[in-house]
């Protein structure tokens, strides 16, 4: 994993750290250990809780003015162990949005259950009984920083890190009221700032990372309806927002302190090897090529240059792919890159191509949402745009537009109606027969399971019939290649059964 051996010394420091809160300030100590007396949470080793409610998906707005999309969650289990640190968050999701407008692989039927797991230096999910090692979780830090992230932004976690140290006290006024706030810095370098009520008990809890769409970013974490659980106070809801809306919404029902929390690191993640530094473009036709990754990003080559379609996650992915670019097709510029949508993980990179010198090709309504973006403050982790002070261009796409040469011709399609995102792009490459597409259609390893969307990926169908497109090959940005053909035998096979209502 990454970063493995680094992420593995800093938990341990952590928990080694002894407890030196405020040395030399009387005031700033007598404040932490009156919230901890509050809380109880010194003698707290460990902690169980479970509730209901709802979260949202990050980054997976309808467009750029949406919400995060929101899915119910009619259970979740969370176990913490202070000491390791360890966690497991244990949640079934179900359909919440109607329509079901954005990302999140809507509309889902039936329900989701999803597990994430932490301890110490190491971070994996589970897909049923199977271990999947989490080496990065998209558009955040690493899942390391980011799990453990998620404990000290729990009251008694926070408490805990302002024991450990070092910290400071302040006192301010808001709305005519007094509060106590901590400031706080984990060894993982992370910042949090924590207020107290007048019970002493912390309301809010503030974190800041860095996100390649939005720049800097605070995370919010809010408590309420605090009651006692066998001597420990815990809040029976807890709001988070992040990017400035929300992404979990819980009510908490059940508090167990001190339980039992045993999370042993699998074997296969403990052996998991980090992927190879270089990408490798795979050349599927002359001139095209796909990069691949959990996203993928298409290189197709002009006489003199190379488009781009998508930018997948974030700036480390797309120096790699830009390398795996020049080293296939050398001696090119990239001078543009088509953004098939404003979903992050189809934008993280973006900027990347821009500090290379490209235009992005976007829809034209997406273009106000990325320069008010893109001006966001950018000190926690300055990009290689922000660092060259060039201004981004932008081309927006309404309808078609075609890009041709002496070699090639490409033609952008806006892919209007489409509840995923309403500026959604698609390419094609009619010479080659060749359609690249993105979050319509991910398909499915046999034909006995839905993908997801098949409302989506019916509309896309129709798009691809009504605009008299003679596609063979289809390239998901997501997933296998795939056929135009398979795609209407699973819209053929599926029917409407599928389609939200």
């Amino acid at each position: 994993m990454k970063n493995l051996v680094a992420m593995a010394a800093l938990a341990a420091a952590l928990a080694a750290v002894q407890v030196r809160a405020q040395e030399g300030n009387a005031a700033g100590k007598a404040a932490i250990d009156a919230a901890a007396a509050a809380l109880g949470a010194s003698s707290l080793r460990s902690i169980q809780y479970s509730g209901w409610g709802s979260d949202y998906i990050f980054g997976q707005g309808y467009d750029g003015s949406y919400p995060w999309p929101r899915f119910t969650v009619p259970a979740i289990n969370v176990a913490i162990d202070y000491a390791t640190p360890a966690l497991r968050d244990d949640r079934r999701r179900a359909q919440a949005e109607n329509p079901p407008l954005g990302g999140g692989f809507q509309p889902m039927v039936g329900e989701q259950r999803q597990i994430w797991m932490l301890s110490g230096g190491y971070a994996w999910d589970m897909a049923g009984t199977n271990v999947v090692p989490a080496a990065i979780e998209r558009d955040m830090r690493s899942s390391v920083e980011g799990r453990t992230t998620q404990i000290w932004l729990t009251p008694h976690g926070f408490i805990k890190a302002a024991q450990a140290g070092p910290a400071t006290v302040r006192t301010e006024t808001v709305r005519g009221a007094k509060k106590t706030v901590i400031s706080v810095t984990t060894p993982m370098k992370v910042k949090l700032e924590g207020t107290l009520n007048d019970q002493n008990l912390v309301e809010r809890i503030e974190t800041w990372t860095s996100n390649p769409v939005l720049g800097d970013v605070k995370i919010e974490a809010l408590f309420s309806g605090y009651k006692d659980f066998a001597g420990v106070k815990f809040p029976t809801r807890i709001v988070q927002r992040s990017g400035g809306y929300p992404i979990l919404d819980v009510t908490i029902t059940d508090v167990v302190p001190n339980a039992a929390v045993a999370i042993e690191v699998p074997a296969s993640v403990r052996q998991a090897t980090p992927p190879p530094a270089a990408l490798v473009a795979e050349k599927v036709s002359d001139g095209v090529w796909i990069i691949p990754g959990g996203a993928k990003s298409v290189a197709i080559e002009f006489r003199d240059h190379v488009t781009v379609v998508d930018a997948p996650e974030s700036e480390a992915r797309s120096i790699a792919v830009i390398d795996a670019i020049k080293k296939s097709i050398p001696n090119k510029p990239i001078t543009y890159v088509i953004n098939t949508h404003s979903h992050f993980d189809h934008a993280g990179g973006l900027r990347t191509y821009v500090a290379e010198g490209a235009t992005v090709v976007t829809h034209a309504g997406n273009i106000p949402f990325y320069e008010q973006a893109w001006a966001n403050a950018r000190t926690i982790n300055p990009d290689r745009l922000a660092k060259s002070g060039r201004k981004p261009v932008f081309e927006g796409i309404v309808g078609s537009r075609t890009f041709r040469d002496d070699t090639r011709e490409l033609v952008v399609y806006h892919l209007a109606g489409n509840m995923h995102n309403p500026g959604l792009l698609m390419v094609y490459l009619p010479k080659e027969r060749m359609l690249v597409e993105a979050d319509t259609y991910t398909p499915t390893n046999t034909m006995t399971e839905a993908p997801g969307g098949v409302a989506n990926l019916a509309q896309f169908n129709g798009a691809v019939e009504r605009l008299g497109l003679d596609v063979e090959q289809v390239i998901p940005i997501h997933g296998r290649l795939t056929t135009l053909a398979e795609a209407r035998a699973y819209v053929e096979a599926f029917g409407r059964s599928q389609i939200f209502k």
